[in-house]
């Protein structure tokens, strides 16, 4: 089954033509689906307009909570093996849908839209080609257009993943992490022509933390001792450093001990060398003790036979 999920925030203008071109698109191709609205709190007639829509599976949030919000509450709530994300303001053609389906017979696990000609303000193009740019950097993951709102998912690489803040925009780095097969789809923007744009340039900024939570999560989720460890090795290195400047200022006749902030320094060094030890130890018996008592496991398998 496939499971389309919009986010919907005061889109009472659109989401007619949206849910027609969503069913029209589907029936194009042989597997059930659904199709869920989210509505995250909206102020308009969204709610009223999306309740007439058949078929249809409507949630309603209490309040505004945000896009990662309702589209996090979607995932949990999809029943589908694929799940796709699209958003409800038609910047992104839902008839674009079956291509990134078509990727996923193709043997790929996450397709992503490519809005290779933006139609939106020069500001929020330009911050977005940076914010790509520092994305693909600390991720390690080449994608143009992290947060094109058309993404293809097989389930299984995200539903257990909760999302955050921002979180949502990276959620591709995640599904790479247990091993998924991506692959980047160019596809056409369009002008908005309803409503205004709900993701402000300043909460994009702010998404700018997230992705350090993701990048941890990425990479060293599943090893938090060598990140600790790593920083906390740099710490001692240091302060070996500063405590034989500090001698050889002593043995050399030019500063004492007393005349100089090296020793105090390097005793800095020295207890966040142990602290992060330390703290890379408890995170790493954390993440056991998680493992072992939710039944889990940091992998992922593809596939078993028996003969």
């Amino acid at each position: 089954m496939i499971s389309i999920i919009v986010p919907i925030y005061n889109e009472a203008k659109t989401l007619v033509a949206l849910h027609e071109k969503l069913c029209q698109t589907l029936s194009k191709q042989s597997d059930n689906f659904e199709i869920l609205f989210i509505n995250d709190g909206s102020q308009d007639k969204t709610e009223e307009v999306a309740s007439r829509l058949q078929p249809l599976r409507l949630i309603s949030l209490q309040r505004n909570y945000g896009q990662t919000a309702a589209i996090d509450v979607g995932i949990h709530n999809a029943k589908g093996d694929i799940i796709v994300l699209i958003d409800a303001d038609l910047q992104n053609d839902p008839r674009d849908i079956l291509k990134l389906l078509a990727k996923l017979d193709d043997g790929y696990d996450v397709a992503v839209g490519w809005r290779t000609e933006r139609h939106d303000y020069w500001t929020r193009v330009l911050f977005s080609k940076l914010a790509n740019l520092i994305a693909r950097w600390l991720l390690n993951l080449p994608l143009h257009d992290f947060g094109c709102g058309l993404k293809v998912y097989r389930s299984k690489f995200i539903k257990d993943f909760r999302l955050w803040g921002e979180a949502q925009v990276f959620l591709p780095a995640v599904a790479k992490e247990r091993g998924a097969r991506l692959v980047e789809v160019p596809i056409p923007h369009f002008v908005r022509e309803t409503g205004v744009a709900k993701v402000r340039i300043s909460k994009m900024i702010r998404g700018i933390f997230d992705l350090l939570g993701i990048v941890f999560f990425v990479k060293y989720f599943a090893r938090p001792l060598r990140f600790f460890g790593g920083v906390g090795l740099y710490m001692a290195v240091l302060s070996v450093v500063t405590f034989s400047a500090a001698v050889y200022l002593r043995i050399a006749g030019i500063l004492n001990f007393t005349e100089t902030p090296l020793p105090v320094i390097g005793s800095l060094f020295a207890i966040l060398a142990v602290l992060l030890v330390m703290l890379g130890l408890m995170a790493e018996t954390m993440l056991r003790l998680h493992y072992s008592i939710t039944n889990l496991s940091p992998y992922m398998i593809r596939s078993a036979s028996e003969k």
